[in-house]
C-alpha cells in the first residue's frame, strides 16, 4: 500500500511541474536562459537578442524568452559581454546557461549553449522546477532598452571587432534542443 501511495504523489508532483514548463508554439522558438550558480548573485546582468534589450536580473533565476526560428545573437552584459550566436529551428527549446564569474571590479558573465548530451542538467531542473520564468512588463522593457541604448552599440561593435579578429564565439545549434522530460527534476 505504501508502494502505491508513494506513487501516486510521484506521478501527481511530476504532472503539476510539467505545467510550469510551458508548450513551445509551432511556428517560435523557446530560449531559456538559466542562472543556477548564485556566484555574484547581487550583480544583474542584462540579457540581449541583438540590439533587443530582453530582461535583466540577478542571482539564481530564469528567463523563458520565445522569438522568430533563425539566427539570432544573444549577449549578456556585467563587467564584460559573452555572445552566442543560435540558429533556432520553429517549435524547438534550447538552453543557455548563465555562468557568473568572479571579475575585477563585479561579477563577469559567461553564456554556455546546453548541449543536455554532455551537460549536467540537474541544477538547471532544480533552478525552473523552484522558481518561476522572470517575467518583464513591455514598459519595463522598453524603458531598459533606452537606458541601454549607448550600451547596445558599443556591445554590438564588440561582437563585430571579434568576430573581425577571428575569436571563437559560443554556438547554439539546431541540434541543440531540449523538451519537457529534460527539464524534469527528480529526486534521488
Amino acid at each position: 500500500m505504501k508502494k502505491i501511495i508513494l506513487f501516486v504523489i510521484a506521478f501527481q508532483s511530476l504532472f503539476v511541474f510539467s505545467q510550469k514548463i510551458e508548450s513551445t508554439a509551432s511556428e517560435k522558438a523557446v530560449v531559456y536562459f538559466t542562472r543556477a550558480n548564485a556566484t555574484g548573485a547581487l550583480i544583474n546582468f542584462t540579457f540581449f537578442d541583438g540590439d533587443k534589450t530582453i530582461g535583466r536580473f540577478n542571482g539564481p533565476k530564469y528567463l523563458r524568452y520565445e522569438c522568430n526560428a533563425g539566427e539570432h545573437l544573444f549577449w549578456a552584459r556585467s563587467e564584460n559581454k559573452s555572445f552566442v550566436e543560435a540558429t533556432l529551428e520553429p517549435g524547438k527549446t534550447y538552453i543557455i546557461d548563465v555562468i557568473p564569474k568572479m571579475g575585477a571590479i563585479k561579477a563577469s558573465v559567461k553564456l554556455v549553449p546546453v548541449d543536455k548530451k554532455n551537460y549536467k542538467l540537474k541544477r538547471i531542473q532544480k533552478l525552473i522546477y523552484k522558481r518561476d520564468t522572470e517575467l518583464f512588463e513591455e514598459s519595463e522593457l522598453n524603458e531598459l532598452q533606452n537606458e541601454m541604448s549607448e550600451i547596445i552599440l558599443r556591445g554590438l561593435e564588440k561582437y563585430k571587432s571579434l568576430k573581425e579578429k577571428g575569436k571563437k564565439i559560443a554556438k547554439l545549434y539546431p541540434e541543440m534542443t531540449v523538451d519537457k522530460n529534460d527539464l524534469i527534476y527528480v529526486k534521488n
